[in-house]
């Protein structure tokens, strides 16, 4: 690659001493989402791309509410590649970062994340494992999910990554959720006694808004915020634009923005993980 060699040489120096403040790799993408579970309640805001929202007035049934958002569950789509833009603020600093994204369902979440034009890192999740290349550090990480599941309390591991991506609902197997109306918006909440959930949606198109997991007894929550819904062909509505606001007491706060564009649908693309054997492992 031509580039500017002490310009590039420059922001890498930079940005290996940055990324490091940020606990790399876990905190750097989306990712830290699922492996910090952490964050305050946002509320609602206006977001761009509507498509026509109503305020809830009339009070819906549990059972109804989440049929509702099972029924954008994105069953048809099996593959997913997009570019996107990504946006990290937390321990008094902030980092922007473009990525590639391939996902495959019930396989494979795959990322390369690139500064100033330079992979800075490649990652690989699988049902069971996920691994991180750092490529400023020389360095690769590889853990198994059921490990960090086990560590951070986590509710569920590669399903839950892969509602992220697809903005469907994610459902505690053994919560009982009540139904109310709460800013305008229809609230699905409950509760298993370790873990507690929110889930907002307006009122007609009963797209997922926001998403909210809790756990009280560790002081650490989760918020995601799902945006700028567009109308795709073989998605339907698919919202562009998905913020994580986070806090637990190890992080302190976290702001994650993840903006999709470029994105296809059910279209094969291939992808390459493969880690260099002078790459030094760090846990």
């Amino acid at each position: 690659m031509k580039y500017n060699f002490l310009r590039s040489k420059w922001q890498v120096e930079s940005n290996k001493s940055l990324f490091a403040s940020f606990h790399f790799p876990l905190c750097m993408v989306f990712l830290s989402f699922f492996f910090l579970i952490s964050a305050k309640e946002t509320g609602c805001r206006k977001t761009a791309g509507l498509g026509g929202a109503h305020t809830a007035t009339v009070l819906r049934s549990p059972e109804y509410l989440k049929k509702k958002l099972r029924s954008h569950e994105h069953s048809n789509l099996n593959l997913v590649n997009a570019q996107a833009k990504i946006f990290l603020e937390g321990n008094s600093q902030s980092i922007g970062a473009t990525a590639n994204i391939i996902w495959i369902r019930d396989s494979v979440m795959w990322m390369n994340i690139k500064k100033f034009g330079l992979e800075a890192a490649r990652i690989l999740v699988t049902r069971d494992s996920f691994f991180v290349l750092n490529r400023l550090e020389k360095t690769y990480s590889a853990k198994g999910l059921e490990s960090l599941q086990w560590q951070y309390s986590l509710p569920a591991g590669f399903d839950l990554v892969q509602s992220f991506l697809l903005a469907s609902p994610w459902f505690f197997p053994d919560i009982k959720l009540e139904s109310d109306i709460k800013d305008g918006r229809h609230r699905l909440t409950g509760t298993n006694g370790r873990f507690a959930a929110d889930y907002r949606m307006e009122e007609e198109a009963f797209w997922l808004r926001q998403e909210l997991f809790l756990q009280p007894r560790d002081a650490r929550t989760a918020s995601i915020l799902f945006e700028n819904y567009k109308k795709t062909a073989l998605a339907g509505w698919f919202p562009y634009l998905r913020t994580l606001e986070a806090f637990s007491p190890e992080t302190g706060d976290l702001r994650l923005s993840l903006e999709l564009n470029e994105v296809e649908f059910n279209v094969p693309k291939n992808f390459r993980f493969e880690i260099p054997t002078y790459y030094t492992k760090v846990d």
